[in-house]
């Protein structure tokens, strides 16, 4: 028995969504393309999650089972908008998470060589893409920050996503996985 199923469903629950919260998150938004939207959805699945937690069986992978939720509760949030009606039709909306499902295990491998490739960028490249990617600096501010012109920044940008697409492609050729 691993230490996973010796928890009470409570501290299951808790692990195993907190090691997946991005990646149901992920999963929704590419469902629904408005953020505040996907939160409610993210919100609503884990509650729906934490209600069924004595359902789940540990033996088997928890994200698929959550994605399950998640698209229910995805249908669910459009029944109730009248905004995703227009937008998105139930069966584009199935055949989305289908394609989600099969490509999740590649999107994660790729997330992998994307890890390992950041830690080859050097220090001041990787400072620049945290600040325009998680910190949401704009252009402007990074250049000012880094006494460089704008066009240059959007150059350097361009360049460091340049070569880590390279990387994780030539990491994924290298183990055989096609990129």
């Amino acid at each position: 028995m691993s230490s996973e199923e010796k928890l009470d469903p409570r501290s299951r629950f808790i692990q195993l969504f907190m090691s997946h919260e991005k990646q149901i998150y992920r999963y929704i938004l590419s469902l629904m393309p408005h953020s505040q939207d996907a939160q409610d959805v993210l919100q609503e699945t884990a509650i729906a999650l934490y209600n069924k937690i004595g359902d789940y069986d540990p033996t088997r992978p928890f994200a698929p089972w959550a994605f399950r939720f998640a698209y229910h509760m995805t249908l669910k949030h459009r029944e109730k908008s009248s905004r995703w009606h227009r937008f998105l039709d139930e069966d584009l909306m199935k055949e989305i998470a289908s394609r989600q499902s099969m490509l999740t295990p590649e999107l994660d491998q790729r997330r992998e060589y994307l890890k390992e490739c950041l830690a080859e960028v050097p220090q001041d490249k990787r400072s620049m893409l945290t600040d325009y990617y998680f910190e949401d600096e704009t252009v402007d501010v990074i250049a000012d920050s880094q006494g460089k012109t704008v066009e240059a920044t959007y150059k350097a940008l361009q360049r460091v996503r340049k070569t880590l697409m390279h990387c994780i492609q030539g990491k994924m050729q290298a183990r055989g996985v096609t990129a």
